[in-house]
């Protein structure tokens, strides 16, 4: 038996897939030679390892860093057998249980193999065939995303993107060189040390959550918001019901559902607010609570309505001995010193401003709640009853939803389900779902983080940030609205407030001393009134994104990346940017590196994965290193960036003054673990002086630890071992977190459980310095409220229909909304057969909304509107509320223009939204703010990606390749 196991030999396969080359012009001609749909039908995706060289031991099983941003960092490990990686396996080196889990990976990172060794695999710098430098007509856009490609070498891979960058900065300034990737990625440094360039600032997966966050009074972790607060694993059975809103723990953030499932095992009830009754409810047989998307600030204005309502006729429902004490502004005699009207937030719920009490009547015709539910819901979180509620921040990527986070906040207040066992009100999501709390292994030191703190170099000038959805229209138009000087995600200074105390300190429990806030410390950045800016995009260059794929707009994003002079993508594989660029440079994936001089230039990764730093769970520590040489022609891109600068006239070392080497070994040596007494912060690894001369860095003195260097990198990772009495749990807005003092060692308390961040230091149900600080922009005529009223979206549920207060439905008569999917994170892992092949890429719709239209499961359907068209497979189902779809998100674009107009044949989602940005927070995306019409197609059926082949550079790749084209079989076949 060979090592692997195909299902079609391949000279069969050459022999029948002749018409490869003529099949990616029928699908559009994209660039990417695809492999012939119908011969490559499973070709090479039926591999499986052969057992005997595991089990002979010829190899060695080495941690694998799973880092492409789904947040999980979970634990991988990859069996190498003379430099290839011939099986993978997670965490088994100790029992598995409740206190010391295993760090098991999902299907996504057991299948990373598949990804670093697929055919896609950017192989050489390449530079378009028909593109050459200097602009104007010799750039031949109209041909990207079409254009075949030629290898070219390294040097003149480089002297082009310089020679263009000093061109582009020369005749256009910074306004010309456009970051199409993220602005805390390593190449953003890099261009900043080149005097700038005009980069985005959106909040991306965490929609309005981060709208004014700590001025709420809520808790920010950097740009995430209100994570770190929700009880740990070991209260949530402590909880007689768990909300769970607007989130899919089971796709999204899996270790969660361990930590839930022990909770119903021991009693405790489950309901899910959300649009369809996702796998997660299914799970936990949790009530259904429906709403529609985008309505669900509606929705809890009229649960908190029948709050007071239920309080008023039989009370014992609202905790207003809560109320009183950790917030300000439900009631008239509990407003904020610093309030400017007269309005209080119960008397808005009872219609005094308005003339609209928040009824249910008045939110079902909204939000499609029925009535009774609302009001179920209302006696179920009341204060008689242990609740916590679990927020996703699905529901808050929509236009629209600047006030869903105080509202849920406030639903939580009025209930008094904060800081005490068995309650709860926050997030549910990233490495923090399911068990909550600051983390019990942290690092002591600089040596990670966002790659902005790690860089010195200019900074790149304020007003010089892209707000959220109108990336690519303010593209197309040359301008953009510039709400702040900065990002969204920074702080404001606060000193001209006056705190609740008079700006005195407060001394917390165990007697530390808390400042009087003068900043608010993250996102909730300082607005001034709107700018128009300049912007001309003459050079664009992705590092370390895929933004064609990942953000709205896409047909705009078509006319943008044709239109410009140069672009430049770095790149491990054919996504859609890189398909649309001029120079591909490419390079390593986390799998690869090298620390032997004798084998060739030395290469070593970098830590941060997508530059976000220490992105595992709370109490656990994942190994990881190189697991093969790199491949290829591929380099580490923060090499390419630094000769890049070297060419340019910068100094390297201004942008990156560390290299990743020393950062790895600095990353897991700085990692303290909190003791289970709370006194001392203690290395996590042991160090010593042979462990230098191993590593060749003696940057770190030696230290004691609770695992020695090596161990740590042979079992794969540290899991701390915890229990229900364990000092170090956690309860939200009850305990303060901990963190490690200047000494590296000494416990201090980083947040205080109360007073909260905000100006009062209390939740605020009705915040001053949110309505002043955005109605200072200017762009909407109807100023925002200090509470979380209701107003109707920028593009919502109403514009579904031609006549509202008829009810009269339009055009585009269904909402859609784009939930994360197992088989991929973003756009990351999706061109992995075997993910491919057990997770199709439907779009699901509701079944009556199917039959209507003639519409069976498998069908090929159209899914289009005023911005777009593009192909799925219908899959109808019961359990989505009728004129809802569910669009998973991040599939590949097959872009097919044979008729004059574009249909994507991959199913991206991003085809059908435009620039509308909404209606108080530019930078804000509104991802599941989709209106649509879905139709019957009638053209020739979709063919499952899994079956259509790999992307391949046309006019370099042979296009007969199967998905493995670097196979495991033949590498390892070649070595012996």
């Amino acid at each position: 038996m060979s090592l692997l196991d195909k299902s079609i030999k391949r000279r069969d396969f050459l022999r029948v897939s002749a018409g490869a080359a003529a099949a990616a012009a029928v699908l559009g001609g994209t660039g990417t030679a695809l492999a012939d749909e119908q011969s490559a039908a499973h070709a090479g995706y039926d591999e499986v390892a052969h057992d005997a060289e595991v089990i002979n031991g010829a190899g060695e099983w080495v941690p694998i860093h799973c880092h492409q941003n789904c947040n999980q960092m979970c634990m991988n490990r990859g069996y190498v057998v003379d430099g290839v990686v011939v099986r993978q396996k997670t965490d088994d080196w100790h029992e598995d249980s409740f206190d010391c889990p295993q760090q098991r990976g999902c299907l996504r990172g057991r299948s990373l193999r598949q990804q670093v060794y697929n055919a896609d695999r950017i192989k050489y710098p390449m530079k378009r065939k028909n593109w050459q430098p200097g602009g104007g007509e010799n750039a031949h856009g109209e041909l990207r995303g079409k254009d075949e490609w030629e290898r070219i070498t390294w040097d003149e891979a480089l002297t082009y993107v310089t020679d263009e960058l000093k061109r582009v900065y020369k005749e256009y300034g910074k306004e010309g060189v456009v970051c199409n990737g993220w602005r805390w990625a390593p190449g953003s440094a890099m261009l900043r040390s080149f005097g700038g360039a005009i980069y985005d600032t959106e909040t991306e997966s965490f929609g309005c959550w981060a709208f004014q966050t700590e001025a709420l009074g809520l808790y920010s972790w950097g740009d995430h918001p209100d994570i770190m607060m929700a009880p740990d694993k070991y209260d949530l059975p402590n909880a007689e019901t768990i909300v769970l809103f607007c989130c899919n723990p089971a796709w999204s953030q899996h270790s969660a559902m361990y930590w839930l499932q022990n909770a119903k095992s021991q009693g405790t009830n489950f309901v899910y607010i959300g649009p369809d009754l996702n796998v997660s409810a299914a799970m936990l047989g949790a009530k259904w609570i429906r709403v529609r998307p985008g309505t669900d600030t509606a929705l809890l204005l009229a649960v908190m309505y029948e709050m007071v309502r239920l309080d008023q006729e039989k009370g014992d429902i609202i905790d207003w001995d809560f109320l009183k004490e950790y917030t300000v502004g439900f009631t008239a005699d509990n407003m904020p010193e610093m309030a400017t009207t007269k309005e209080n937030y119960q008397d808005y719920l009872l219609g005094k401003y308005d003339d609209t009490p928040k009824t249910p009547e008045w939110a079902t015709e909204i939000c499609g709640t029925p009535v009774e539910d609302i009001t179920w819901l209302a006696e179920t979180i009341s204060k008689q009853h242990k609740v916590t509620l679990l927020h996703g921040m699905a529901a808050s990527r929509n236009l629209g939803a600047e006030n869903l986070s105080q509202a849920f906040m406030t639903m939580g207040a009025l209930g008094g389900h904060y800081g005490k066992s068995g309650h709860g009100c926050a997030a549910i999501y990233t490495w923090d779902a399911g068990d909550s709390g600051y983390r019990m292994i942290a690092h002591a030191g600089g040596d990670y983080g966002y790659i902005d703190a790690l860089s010195g170099g200019s900074e790149n000038g304020e007003n010089s940030f892209i707000e959220g959805n109108s990336w690519w229209s303010s593209l197309k138009e040359g301008k953009y609205i510039s709400t702040s000087a900065s990002t969204y995600d920074v702080g404001s200074d606060a000193s001209k407030w006056e705190t609740e105390t008079g700006g005195a300190d407060t001394e917390t429990a165990n007697g530390q001393v808390v400042k009087a806030a003068t900043k608010l410390r993250a996102n909730t950045p300082t607005y001034h009134k709107y700018k128009e800016m300049p912007v001309n995009p003459r050079l664009m260059i992705a590092t370390m994104s895929n933004f064609m794929q990942s953000r709205g707009n896409l047909s705009t994003a078509i006319e943008v990346m044709r239109q410009a002079d140069t672009c430049i993508s770095f790149e491990i594989k054919m996504s859609l940017t890189a398909s649309f660029a001029d120079i591909i440079l490419p390079v390593c994936t986390h799998f690869e590196g090298n620390d032997d001089e004798s084998w060739g230039e030395l290469s070593w990764p970098s830590p941060f994965g997508d530059g976000n730093g220490q992105k595992q769970r709370k109490d656990a520590l994942l190994a990881w290193k190189p697991l093969v040489k790199p491949m290829y022609e591929a380099r580490e891109e923060k090499r390419v960036f630094r000769e890049i600068m070297e060419r340019m006239g910068a100094n390297p070392d201004d942008a990156y003054p560390k290299g990743n080497y020393e950062q790895w070994l600095g990353y897991f040596l700085g990692m303290r673990e909190l003791s289970p007494d709370l006194k001392k912060w203690e290395p996590v690894l042991t160090w010593t002086k042979e462990d230098m001369k191993k590593y060749h860095c003696d940057l770190y003195p030696a230290q004691k630890g609770k695992m020695g260097f090596d161990e740590f990198m042979e079992k794969g990772c540290y899991v701390c071992t915890r229990s229900p009495e364990d000092k170090r749990n956690y309860i939200g807005y009850k305990n303060d977190k901990l963190g490690i003092g200047p000494d590296g060692t000494s416990v201090v308390v980083s947040d205080t459980a109360w007073p909260r961040p905000s100006i009062s230091g209390k939740l605020e149900i009705y915040c001053q310095f949110k309505a002043d600080n955005v109605n200072t922009i200017g762009l909407n005529p109807e100023p925002i409220k200090p509470y979380a009223n209701y107003f109707r979206p920028t593009r919502g549920y109403q514009d579904t229909f031609e006549d509202w207060e008829n009810k009269v439905k339009g055009q585009y008569p269904l909402q859609g909304f784009t939930p994360h999917y197992l088989r991929r994170a973003h756009t990351c892992y999706d061109n992995m057969p075997w993910t491919q092949e057990a997770f199709r890429n439907p779009v699901f719709m509701n079944a009556q909304d199917a039959a209507d239209r003639g519409i069976k499961a498998g069908d090929t359907v159209m899914c289009f509107n005023d911005f777009g068209k593009m192909l799925r497979k219908a899959q109808p189902m019961e359990t989505i509320m009728p004129g809802v779809v569910a669009i998973p998100h991040g599939v590949h674009s097959v872009l097919d223009e044979s008729t004059g107009e574009i249909i994507d044949r991959g199913g991206s989602e991003q085809i059908l939204s435009d620039g509308t940005q909404s209606n108080y927070f530019n930078q804000v995306d509104g991802y599941n703010s989709l209106v649509l019409e879905i139709k019957k197609y009638d053209g020739p059926a979709l063919v499952e990606d899994f079956e259509r082949g790999p992307f391949l550079a046309a006019g370099i790749d042979d296009p007969n390749l199967t998905d493995y084209y670097c196979d495991p079989e033949v590498i390892y076949a070649d070595k012996n």
